[in-house]
């Protein structure tokens, strides 16, 4: 019921649109025409003649025009008393400038004239065929329909006790007890709506039932960027039955379709999901049951509901929950929402509608969501390179947000043998400025055992490099933090494994294309990773950074073909052991063309320094590397002594160059003073 509310942003345009083109409607021809039933009835319970009929309707349609003051038609009137039934045929209303502004087929009514006694318009059943409205609204000028909303309008400027007395004696009121409408085309200014039927009916102990069939609609909107979009819906079947308390609604063939005539955003970037705001192309049924509902409340119950957007591939199988609504929030309860291979429940949540008038946002929070899932179900809507991920995934999360971010805690997710669990909590936040947008999470434990992530990798179809050494490293667990900012990827923390710990931070720029990270460690075994036996543990540090172009990447390749990421890493080590021999301060530098990677080892000392260069082709063989040891001397390295007394006359240097230029400094302020007081005697002596 607030969903067409103008502060609600999750309003579905096109409900709210085709209520508005339907109420606006059944505003302008319900006057006109429950002002012709009144004449017309009063006239066949006056007297059931044609002549009487004829001059009625010359008389009402009169009596329009001037209330109106346009020119109104009716072909023909025809009131049976004995059958107690009126037909009205070929209604025409111009708007103020002689434009085609209403016009209706056919009008039959079956009515209780009785009725007319109690002050009470009593329709039995009510037929209506053929409307045509043509409704415009220009920016700067009022409406072409406006004169028949202002025609009908209550008159409020007359006195409260003599409307309260007119209310007592003539109050007029209006009951349907059936409906059937059929070929209805209203358009408002470029939008369209077009009503193939609809059919209501109310039984003798007040239960109701209805339906339409063949609903479309087009329209135009902008929005706040200023971006227009056209917007058609159309509505195969829709019928509401009245069972016990409850009012049944079942939707069939629901066909939602927004284009803003842009390319899609995921145009010439194939590893972006297809969803676009600005595409959608959507099928839907549903049903549900509204079990109460008022002016300020309602509660609904969604039975079933199924959506698909065959663009995207985003597939609700089901969706199921109770909502209890009233102005200011929705408490929905007993939630399911199913797709594909995942299924999601929550028992409870809550939707605060926003308010201008209270300074109210957007806001809502769920309970403990739980369920089980396959990445791959989001895939092509929004991350195509989830497309292969088929391990079955379970997920437990409290999520909480507003317009402009969310917040998720308690955030756990395992295989369902446990070999991976993950711990953790995180949030988006300027979820409406997309190059402000910022997702985080903080993982605070994972632990990834029994080649785990060796399989988790796999689930993607990409080059794969450093496998072997990823399963040497045994049972993996890592603390740290993940943050997505705009064209940026940025990873950090602590990984401890069976063969030493390592700290890192790296960062995926996606303006530059380079990967570019450090890690450090105080222990690791690099031996046992990279399958050298004769490697111990090493401390060390390094810097990196690895070309992730495609373009640079394919271009480099045409020439030299290759194994290998194209990059570069700098590393210091403080220490390692070779062959039981431990060595330090040794400065480590590879480069690779991606073709070959060329490495180089230093350790400098005294009189003499160990080099080393080394090659490998392909990260599945770095314990096949070619190695080249090497030696170099220093002829003419000064003794540490000679160093000390170097350094000294250095510093005695620097020291009476320094106290020259603050003996020269003394000096000028002196002076400065000086000539300062004489100028003041000389003043003195002068003035004296």
């Amino acid at each position: 019921m607030y969903l067409c509310s103008k502060n609600n942003p999750l309003s579905p345009k096109s409900v709210c649109k085709m209520k508005r083109f339907l109420v606006l409607g059944l505003k302008i021809f319900g006057g006109i025409v429950i002002f012709l039933l009144i004449l017309l009835v009063g006239a066949a319970v006056a007297l059931n003649n044609s002549t009487v009929q004829n001059k009625m309707l010359d008389y009402a349609t009169e009596m329009l025009q001037e209330k109106l003051n346009t020119k109104v038609s009716i072909d023909s009137i025809n009131v049976n008393f004995l059958t107690q039934s009126a037909l009205i045929m070929g209604l025409d209303v111009e708007d103020q400038q002689a434009r085609k502004m209403l016009q209706a087929k056919t009008l039959g009514v079956d009515f209780n004239p009785w009725g007319l006694l109690q002050n009470k318009v009593d329709i039995v059943a009510a037929r209506l065929e053929g409307v045509t409205a043509r409704l415009y609204q220009p920016e700067d000028s009022v409406a072409n329909f406006q004169f028949v909303l202002d025609a009908f309008k209550k008159d409020k400027s007359k006195p409260k006790e003599e409307d309260k007395e007119k209310k007592k004696g003539h109050k007029m009121s209006l009951d349907i007890k059936g409906l059937e409408i059929s070929k209805i085309d209203i358009v408002y200014n470029e939008d369209t709506f077009l009503l193939g039927s609809l059919n209501y009916k109310k039984s003798f102990l007040g239960k109701q039932e209805g339906s339409i069939r063949h609903l479309q609609g087009a329209f135009e909107t902008v929005t706040k960027s200023g971006e227009a979009r056209t917007n058609k819906f159309s509505l195969g079947h829709l019928s509401l039955n009245e069972k016990g308390k409850d009012l049944l609604v079942d939707i069939d063939s629901l066909h939602f379709l927004i284009d803003n005539h842009l390319p899609r955003k995921n145009a010439g970037n194939p590893n972006r999901g297809y969803f676009d705001i600005g595409h959608l192309d959507v099928l839907a049924h549903l049903k549900l049951k509204i079990n109460h509902l008022a002016k300020d409340t309602a509660h609904v119950t969604m039975t079933q509901f199924v959506a698909r957007d065959s663009v995207t591939g985003f597939n609700v199988k089901d969706l199921r929950f109770n909502a209890g609504i009233n102005k200011e929030y929705a408490h929905l309860t007993d939630v399911t929402i199913q797709q594909e291979n995942t299924v999601l429940t929550f028992d409870e949540g809550t939707l605060h509608f926003p308010s201008k008038k209270k300074g109210k946002a957007l806001a809502y929070e769920t309970s403990l969501i739980s369920g089980k899932t396959l990445l791959k179900d989001i895939s092509r809507p929004f991350a195509p390179v989830l497309g292969h991920f088929t391990i079955p995934l379970e997920l437990k999360v409290r999520m909480k947000g507003n317009d402009d971010g969310m917040q998720f805690n308690d955030i756990h997710v395992n295989t369902a043998d446990n070999r991976l669990a993950l711990n953790a909590v995180g949030g988006i936040d300027h979820l409406s400025e997309k190059e402000a947008l910022d997702i985080h999470f903080h993982v605070k434990d994972m632990q990834a055992k029994d080649n785990v992530a060796e399989d988790i990798i796999n689930q993607f179809m990409v080059k794969k490099f450093m496998m072997k050494q990823l399963k040497n490293l045994g049972t993996i667990e890592y603390t740290g933090d993940v943050s997505i900012i705009w064209k940026k990827e940025i990873f950090s923390g602590v990984l401890r494994t069976q063969a030493g710990s390592l700290n890192f931070d790296f960062t995926l720029d996606e303006n530059s294309k380079y990967l570019l990270g450090n890690v450090h460690t105080g222990k690791i075994h690099l031996g046992k990773v990279i399958e050298m036996k004769d490697i111990g543990d090493v401390a060390c540090k390094a810097d990196f950074s690895f070309d992730i172009s495609k373009p640079r990447t394919a271009s480099m390749r045409k020439v030299k073909g290759g194994k290998l990421p194209m990059g570069k890493i700098n590393a210091v080590v403080y220490e390692a052991s070779f062959k039981k021999v431990k060595v330090k301060d040794i400065d480590v530098s590879i480069v690779s063309d991606g073709a070959v990677a060329q490495g180089n080892l230093q350790q400098r000392n005294k009189f003499v320094d160990l080099l080393c260069n080394f090659s490998f082709t392909s990260t599945d063989s770095i314990h096949k590397m070619k190695i080249r040891p090497n030696v170099k001397l220093h002829k003419n390295r000064e003794t540490e002594a000679q160093k000390q007394q170097k350094a000294k006359a250095k510093a005695a240097e620097k020291q009476r160059k320094a106290d020259e230029k603050a003996l020269k400094k003394q000096q000028k302020a002196a002076a400065k003073a000086e000539k300062k007081r004489l100028k003041a005697e000389k003043k003195a002596a002068k003035n004296g």
